[in-house]
């Protein structure tokens, strides 16, 4: 009778840890499928940021590119036009960082080349500001301004393609391509090397 009992009670257990599992794991997926969508929602939330700052960025930057070096008005607007634009393109690098493509299927390819080409326009952006702090002197080659311009193309591009109802990444790298090809030599053999 006490063996019975047991194998009774055992059974029960058995199915009521069974019935647990698969409650649990039902609640795991669920909680996983979330967090994809977050992700996810995130990403375009970080690019919506990343356009308005770029769309900033692309306006202060032609500001810099019209005005040319010369009495001291001019130069402070140089310098307050390139303290801004410095000032968003490192919103812009924070929000970069922040984007994280494991979750977007089959656009995480274009999405990770989005990422290079603009972590490539930060490094430009960079560079331009370390050699104007080395020559105290915001003077520039026609292939640096050639740089900027294709620099307001990029971020004035993304921003007008986000604009969309659906964001086509594929149509922004396309659209952004001449002028990542101005701005970094080595573009066109990483999109070689990628398959594009």
């Amino acid at each position: 009778m006490y063996k019975a009992n047991l194998k009774k009670y055992l059974n029960r257990f058995l199915f009521l840890l069974i019935g647990v599992f698969v409650i649990y794991s039902f609640y795991v997926q669920i909680e996983y499928r979330h967090y994809v969508n977050q992700s996810i929602d995130r990403n375009y939330d970080n690019l919506s940021i990343i356009t308005v700052s770029g769309n900033n960025l692309a306006n202060r930057l032609e500001e810099f590119v019209n005005l040319t070096e010369g009495n001291s008005e001019v130069k402070n607007d140089l310098y307050n036009n390139w303290r801004i634009v410095k000032g968003e393109n490192r919103s812009i690098h924070s929000y970069l960082f922040a984007i994280n493509t494991i979750h977007m299927g089959d656009a995480s390819s274009d999405w990770d080349l989005m990422q290079y080409s603009l972590f490539r326009v930060d490094e430009f952006i960079s560079g331009m500001t370390n050699k104007f702090l080395e020559t105290h002197s915001y003077a520039i080659s026609n292939e640096e301004k050639a740089k900027m311009e294709a620099v307001i193309t990029v971020y004035r591009t993304i921003s007008e393609e986000a604009d969309n109802e659906q964001i086509d990444m594929k149509s922004i790298l396309q659209s952004i391509k001449e002028p990542m090809l101005i701005i970094d030599h080595n573009y066109s053999n990483t999109l070689e090397r990628i398959g594009r």
